[in-house]
């Protein structure tokens, strides 16, 4: 027996936090014309891993596009 639960609401908030990431990585993957599905499936896999991946993939590929 756990002594100390995590709280259902825990949960919630994670799920919410990792619905509204992967939203937001679908919808700028697609302004910049990458594969908007695929990065929005992985922004749901976990919080803020696949968020801090998905800014260093485009600010390197920023990079290698203008310079």
């Amino acid at each position: 027996m756990n002594p100390n639960p995590i709280p259902w609401p825990f949960y919630l908030l994670l799920a919410v936090l990792a619905f509204t990431q992967a939203l937001w990585i679908f919808h700028d993957a697609r302004k910049r014309g990458e594969n908007h599905w695929l990065w929005g499936l992985l922004g749901l896999l976990n919080v803020p891993s696949s968020l801090i991946v998905y800014l260093l993939v485009r600010s390197y590929k920023k990079k290698k596009n203008t310079g």
